[in-house]
């Protein structure tokens, strides 16, 4: 009797932690499938915060308010970027493995993109019209260059 009941327990340990393993598996690639899908949020609101500040900036017009509320936004998007991009996270990604191959090459480019970003938040904040357009129009170059490096077109 002894020893059926030790060989229970030992299966139901082993059944435990095999269960445990699997779900925490389970938890890990949920996680990695999400930030997948919030970093390509961020990029999709990126590129349209981008396009309306660009357009209004154009205007002579300017709406500081409307403008510092984008861009306050769009510099929280570009800055959760250095945290979404986390080794294993390719799953149906346009990434190339380029970013995981060279990550600190690939995020030394965000840290450029962001602090561009964070220069025309500045300046939009001190109603520097020029020095915003400046500051956009680096954060664009940025854009472009790495996306030729680590995007894949499908």
């Amino acid at each position: 009797m002894q020893v059926s009941k030790w060989v229970n327990t030992i299966i139901t340990t082993l059944t435990f932690t095999f269960m445990t393993a699997q779900a925490s598996e389970l938890l890990s690639t949920e996680k990695l499938v999400k930030d997948v899908e919030q970093r390509q949020t961020a990029f999709s609101q990126i590129d349209d915060q981008q396009e309306q500040i660009e357009n209004m900036l154009d205007d002579d017009d300017y709406n500081w308010l409307q403008l510092e509320n984008i861009s306050s936004e769009l510099t929280a998007n570009s800055a959760s970027l250095q945290r979404l991009f986390v080794p294993d996270s390719q799953l149906d990604s346009r990434a190339k493995d380029k970013v995981w191959d060279e990550n600190q090459k690939f995020k030394a480019a965000l840290a450029k993109m962001d602090n561009s970003f964070v220069m025309m938040n500045n300046a939009i904040k001190q109603q520097d019209s020029n020095a915003a357009k400046n500051a956009l129009k680096q954060a664009n170059k940025t854009c472009r260059s790495c996306h030729r490096q680590f995007r894949s077109l499908w």
